[in-house]
């Protein structure tokens, strides 16, 4: 079988036993066994535990990222479609995440990496933002960084409040919206 293929099947295997068992179960050996593959196969794909962590977290995260740029593609001809797109898609993300991905944050919060890995998935909602944004508005250089991590504050707390049922995910995507047209209009 082709390495990414290989991935694919192992990172699958990954996601199942967290989906049954939670993350406290995964291990490399464990994800070997369901993949039926040896286990140094996995120790070649991902090294040691953590690496399996943050894989499995950016598989699931790839999938909607893509699936937010496709939305963008096909919706977001101006500033005023593509911001409803973003405000979306960031608070139906932490509601798709589920249980599976708060376990495996907090299974990285437990190996010490989550902070690191925090600022790295900071850094990709942000390039994902301005990709999304650039057609549509001009930053600074010294300004892009600043305004989308603020965005992504904004983002994160509103999707946090909605998933815990404070507010709505409608209430929660609209409010994003506002903000976000707000910053960026000006």
């Amino acid at each position: 079988m082709p390495r990414d293929q290989r991935r694919t099947q192992l990172l699958e295997a990954a996601a199942g036993i967290v989906r049954d068992e939670g993350a406290d179960a995964l291990t490399l050996a464990r994800v070997a066994e369901r993949a039926g593959v040896s286990k140094p196969v996995a120790y070649e794909h991902f090294e040691t535990r953590t690496g399996l962590l943050k894989a499995l977290y950016h598989h699931f995260d790839a999938h909607r990222i893509d699936a937010t740029l496709a939305d963008l593609e096909q919706h977001a001809d101006s500033l005023g479609a593509a911001v409803p797109v973003l405000a979306a898609a960031y608070v139906d993300c932490a509601f798709e995440s589920g249980p599976e991905f708060t376990s495996i944050t907090a299974a990285l919060a437990a190996s010490g990496t989550q902070h690191a890995f925090g600022h790295e998935l900071r850094e990709s909602y942000t390039d994902l933002f301005c990709r999304a944004l650039a057609p549509h508005k001009a930053f600074s250089a010294k300004d892009e960084k600043g305004v989308m991590l603020g965005l992504i504050g904004a983002a994160d707390a509103l999707a946090q409040e909605a998933i815990s049922g404070r507010i709505s995910r409608k209430a929660a995507i609209a409010a994003l919206t506002r903000i976000m047209l707000s910053v960026l209009e000006n």
